[in-house]
């Protein structure tokens, strides 16, 4: 079964002129509404912005793609030189991951333009950029698939592996006092931060662990002794002991720094992801890539550092597979998108859809 170029292309450039960064993809997500709806998919937008729809009470698989854009993402004007969208510079294309929304929407239009009886979900989610915010709060008790594809790679890759990851927000509180006259009597939260941090190993740890504190802020004045710093960090590994080793040294460290210097602190840790991984054996892999093979793509396995919503779906006991359709140079005003990859990938995924749906 074709797909249609054209329109696949139409489709995106429409798509990518919807302003939708993280936190503002409400405009997008009524556009595919209406878009799923004239598809005859039963759609429900759930608590915090996700698209929920379905043209079964048992669908055999679930699509997914995320909606927002990482900034610079408002006023997109997409430019198409020869075989490449892009744009002026002065703003993301979007191709992350509209490049999945799109493909979405015309793989269930030709399935309908053929008159083919495909069981099927899709959830298009919000904030995935910042998150992943919107995967993470769906009500898993409203999907039925246990078996997913998550549109959000480039034609050929295969995300096989991705981490653990925990957030941490960090409260340390020291006592104010006066910075010239009475140091002596105050306890520096800052300092307490500094010390602790300066015992973690940040950035890459090894290959598949890294470490960041991202975030801090505290102080009142250049003349008080700050009582209070907030921090956020983070630990990911694709390793579950070196993920456990490294998330329990953060929180030692930091506890352990504040006693000694007579602060008190709270940490709160959030588990954001868990490590997973797809072997090249599992059937749903070897039909993508024996799909990808008759349409002249040899695919890659390739495992990240980052997370999609392939993790969380994977967490909540839904086999989900990382491909797609998508650009290059993500996140940077550099992005751009090849059409002939694009179309590729796009059919690719029809394919697998129709065999595993058989």
């Amino acid at each position: 079964m074709d797909i249609n170029r054209e329109r696949l292309i139409q489709t995106f450039l429409t798509l990518v002129q919807i302003d939708s960064e993280s936190g503002e993809e409400q405009e997008i997500i009524a556009y595919l509404k209406k878009e799923m709806d004239d598809l005859g998919f039963k759609t429900d937008i759930d608590k915090i912005g996700n698209l929920i729809c379905s043209n079964d009470p048992n669908p055999k698989l679930m699509l997914a793609a995320h909606t927002d854009t990482v900034k610079p993402g408002k006023g997109i004007k997409p430019i198409i030189e020869g075989n490449i969208i892009k744009t002026d510079g002065t703003t993301i294309l979007g191709a992350d991951n509209k490049s999945g929304v799109s493909a979405i929407l015309e793989i269930l239009t030709s399935i309908k333009e053929n008159g083919l009886k495909v069981e099927l979900e899709v959830v298009f989610t919000v904030k995935e950029e910042i998150g992943p915010i919107g995967s993470s709060n769906l009500d898993f008790t409203k999907l039925k698939a246990k078996q997913s594809i998550n549109l959000d790679s480039k034609p050929g890759d295969i995300v096989s592996n991705e981490p653990s990851l925990m957030h941490f927000d960090i409260e340390i509180t020291g006592k104010a006092a006066h910075s010239g006259t009475r140091p002596e009597n105050g306890i520096n939260a800052i300092q307490i931060a500094a010390k602790a941090i300066s015992k973690l190993k940040l950035g890459r740890i090894d290959f598949e662990t890294t470490s960041n504190v991202g975030l801090i802020n505290g102080g009142m004045a250049r003349n008080i002794i700050p009582e209070k710093v907030t921090l956020e960090a983070e630990v990911r590994s694709r390793n579950d002991k070196k993920f456990e080793f490294y998330t329990k040294k953060l929180i030692e460290t930091f506890k352990e720094t504040a006693l000694k210097y007579g602060g008190t602190i709270d940490i709160q840790a959030n588990l954001r992801g868990k490590a997973y991984k797809h072997q090249e054996t599992d059937p749903m892999v070897k039909l993508l890539v024996e799909c990808g093979r008759q349409n002249g793509i040899k695919y890659n396995f390739t495992s990240t550092g980052g997370l999609t919503d392939a993790n969380i779906f994977n967490r909540h006991g839904i086999k989900c597979i990382t491909t797609g359709a998508s650009g290059n140079d993500y996140h940077t005003t550099r992005e751009y998108l090849e059409i002939d990859k694009f179309v590729i990938g796009t059919k690719i995924i029809l394919d697998a859809i129709i065999e595993l749906t058989k």
